[in-house]
């Protein structure tokens, strides 16, 4: 399994804050799916990719995550 999520560039993002929220999805994702693969980069637009989740309640799991964690910054701190 394997979550990639591009970030759009013009967010201007450091490199600390992507290292930062990527080191977050995993430990979380890593929790709920330990055999998944998450890759965190910058791009054109914002996406998120989940492949190898066959289930629409793994999708959903994944989808409210995500969001908690973007909207929650103690991570940053």
């Amino acid at each position: 399994m394997r979550v990639e999520i591009i970030l759009d560039k013009n967010q201007k993002l450091s490199q600390s804050i992507l290292s930062a929220y990527q080191d977050e999805v995993s430990k979380r994702i890593l929790a709920l799916f330990p055999e998944t693969i998450v890759r965190v980069r910058q791009g054109g637009y914002t996406s998120i990719e989940m492949l190898g989740f066959n289930l629409d309640e793994d999708k959903r799991r994944l989808s409210d995550l995500l969001q908690n964690v973007w909207e929650d910054d103690s991570w940053l701190h």
